[in-house]
């Protein structure tokens, strides 16, 4: 396993270049920025999929993808309005990246990654953290993993952290890492769930994005040794209330993540649906002499799938408008309805994978290829299948909390 010492060894870019640059202004009126939002998308369409086969090429998404994104907004979906970001609501968040999703899964899964770590960052850090992350008021790249693989021993001013951590999608672009780790008192790990900050310069990264699916997120492994995090890039994921921003980051967890995910699932199947629908009327499999169009099952699967897939985003819609209500009064969702938001989550990919695969099969041989958009689908969402977000267990949780037991965990 190859060691890259730092981000521009995957990808050449400069990040900290096109941050420089930063994002124009865009529209604070709900109406509008979702019309301008969902423009910019439809403009950027050609360049995002014509990178496809690039993204999975080269293991990261590619550079003009990058900055077609950025320079639209749309990696820092969720960053809030008073570092300059948009910090869209999460109705409008599960269209937007449902709609990246639908025309490019790798460049819509690196949108959700970056607009969430960016956005994080700057509503939990400590002020003097989010002033040198958000230095001059650029519009920085954030990505990383929220797991808490490091252990940090305290010291002056901060603590001393190593570890390793997992699926750093995004990272070849990015400017900042976050990581979870555990400060240890004693020789044991304490309870908190401790988030910080770096310079990707400042990790390692391992070349081991070798993978079936979402090729094109780089999304390698990193590893910090004894390295020095200050008091002010760090904060307690469990226990800190936000320090900037609005609504939107009262969600909790696992609230504040389940949109990505389920957004990702809707968009990818509705590729999928849209492109056999759109192959049916003049593909003929086998010996047949009409398309597959004609055939009874394929029209009975394809209606059926189309239910499904709007049950599963009407499920999605639905739970996060409940849990909106509390956040709106600045409070975290109930146990419920974190329970609800997650399982909406795991229902909506549970679906995806369903669809995608129906699909793929009436698809035939000509699906097989790298290039043909149905076997990008289905390999896209099975790999997002296999995120500890969308475990089935969360179905266990929900079960565990209709039947009245005690200490549910929703992150279980």
């Amino acid at each position: 396993m190859t060691t890259i010492t730092t981000p521009e060894a995957i990808a050449p870019a400069d990040a900290a270049a096109l941050e420089s640059g930063g994002i124009p202004p865009l529209p604070t009126e709900r109406a509008a920025l979702r019309r301008h939002l969902l423009d910019a998308i439809a403009r950027i369409r050609p360049a995002l999929e014509a990178d496809a086969e690039a993204n999975d090429a080269g293991e990261t998404l590619a550079w003009p993808s990058v900055a077609a994104l950025y320079q639209e907004g749309l990696l820092s979906l969720k960053v809030p309005r008073e570092l300059g970001g948009p910090e869209v609501d999460p109705l409008l968040y599960l269209e937007l990246i449902d709609e990246l999703c639908y025309v490019n899964p790798s460049a819509g899964w690196c949108a959700f990654i970056n607009s969430t770590s960016t956005a994080w960052l700057g509503a939990f850090l400590p002020d003097a953290g989010v002033a040198r992350i958000f230095a001059g008021g650029r519009m920085p790249i954030a990505s990383g993993a929220v797991i808490p693989r490091g252990l940090a021993t305290p010291v002056a001013g901060g603590w001393q952290v190593s570890g390793r951590w997992p699926f750093a999608s995004g990272a070849a672009h990015s400017s900042w890492l976050m990581a979870g780790f555990r400060i240890v008192r004693d020789d044991i790990p304490g309870p908190e769930h401790m988030i910080l900050a770096a310079p990707v310069a400042d990790a390692q990264f391992l070349d081991n994005w070798q993978v079936m699916g979402l090729q094109g997120t780089g999304s390698r492994d990193f590893v910090l040794t004894d390295y020095f995090v200050a008091e002010e890039l760090a904060f307690d994921l469990l226990s800190t209330d936000p320090r900037q921003g609005g609504p939107l980051f009262w969600l909790g967890r696992p609230g504040f993540v389940t949109t990505d995910h389920a957004a990702f699932a809707l968009g990818v199947a509705r590729r999928a649906l849209d492109e056999i629908a759109l192959q049916a009327g003049s593909y003929q499999r086998g010996y047949l002499t009409s398309p597959i169009a004609q055939r009874g099952a394929l029209q009975h699967d394809l209606g059926r799938c189309d239910q499904q897939l709007r049950a599963a985003r009407a499920l999605c819609r639905e739970s996060l408008a409940d849990a909106w209500e509390f956040c709106l009064r600045h409070e975290h969702p109930d146990l419920e309805r974190q329970l609800r938001l997650r399982g909406a989550c795991v229902y909506a990919t549970d679906v995806a994978c369903q669809v995608a695969t129906t699909a793929f099969r009436y698809g035939g041989g000509s699906a097989i290829y790298n290039h043909r958009v149905l076997q990008r689908c289905l390999r896209d969402i099975n790999a997002a299948a296999q995120h500890f977000m969308v475990n089935t267990s969360a179905y266990d949780n929900l079960g565990q909390f209709r039947l009245g037991m005690t200490g549910v965990n929703p992150m279980g």
